[in-house]
């Protein structure tokens, strides 16, 4: 009689070659550039701090974008299901805040609208993708 935990293994892949986790990577690298130059390269401090709602909500995005590689990483290696769970809805609830974010930044301004077009259509590449990693993370004992 096979005992439960006597099954065929797939070797686990490293977080950092996984294609979720390069995906994220891009994102924030995306988020940064773009907002480096909306912003002439403030920094994510000088934008936190800004008067300006479009700088503060830039903020945002990058702060959202730096959080998911980490969460990501978190979540794949974690064999505690909670600490688990706990990443894996940060995640959308990051990617849903950046998409958010775009979506608002395109009504404040002109200037805007390409560049967050063009970063709402990544996290929604995104996103899509996670659906399926996360299916087969949530599998995982």
């Amino acid at each position: 009689m096979a005992k439960a935990h006597d099954h065929i293994s797939q070797p686990e892949i490293p977080v950092k070659d996984t294609t979720l986790y390069n995906k994220a990577l891009d994102i924030y690298t995306l988020s940064r550039s773009i907002t480096s130059y909306l912003t002439d390269n403030k920094t994510v401090n000088a934008l936190y701090t800004s008067d300006n709602e479009s700088e503060n909500t830039l903020e945002e995005i990058v702060i959202s974008a730096v959080t998911l590689p980490s969460k990501i990483a978190i979540a794949q290696t974690t064999k505690n299901i909670r600490l688990r769970l706990d990443s894996t809805n940060s995640i959308i609830h990051h990617i849903d805040k950046i998409r958010a974010n775009c979506k608002k930044l395109r009504k404040i301004s002109k200037r805007n609208r390409e560049h967050m077009r063009i970063l709402s259509s990544e996290a929604l590449k995104f996103k899509k993708m996670y659906r399926q990693w996360n299916i087969a993370i949530t599998q995982q004992n």
